[in-house]
């Protein structure tokens, strides 16, 4: 049933709430269980499962909670958005396929770069910020938090 003021055609904002909500609780419960199958070095106290499960219990809280409750007053997103999101969902699905076997450095850089591009940026700027968030992120989990990362084959330091 439609909200009072809508087209037969358009869809209310609370199902498209809700779907969203049920995607992103299986995205969550998936980061969980795929979390478990990352192995921990020897005497870590913190291994680099912990990342994804600290991301996916409020992600999997805050999914439940659009579905429980999903907002008022909103539509259902245009065909561009929607396409928008459904190609960022697919791109994050291929990004942690690839992470592995290409190591972090690579696999982060083409993702965070056409991410950036999905939304708009020119080409220049998302190489420029797609390399310096890469660069970043990878400093901060190899060298602050101790958290080894995949490393691109052949490269072992």
């Amino acid at each position: 049933m439609s909200e009072p003021g809508l087209n037969p055609e358009q869809v209310s904002g609370a199902v498209a709430d809700r779907i969203a909500g049920v995607v992103l609780l299986l995205m969550a419960v998936g980061a969980w269980w795929y979390s478990h199958t990352f192995p921990a070095g020897f005497g870590q106290v913190v291994g680099p499962g912990a990342f994804p499960r600290l991301v996916s219990v409020p992600m999997g809280l805050f999914a439940a909670y659009l579905v429980i409750r999903p907002g008022v007053n909103q539509r259902w997103p245009q065909r561009a958005a929607l396409l928008r999101q459904g190609a960022a969902l697919l791109l994050l699905g291929i990004y942690a396929g690839f992470l592995k076997p290409l190591g972090f450095l690579p696999a982060s850089l083409v993702c965070v770069v056409l991410l950036i591009r999905l939304f708009g940026a020119t080409w220049r700027a998302a190489l420029a910020c797609g390399a310096l968030l890469t660069v970043s992120l990878y400093l901060l989990f190899e060298f602050a938090l101790g958290m080894p990362l995949p490393n691109m084959p052949g490269l072992d330091w």
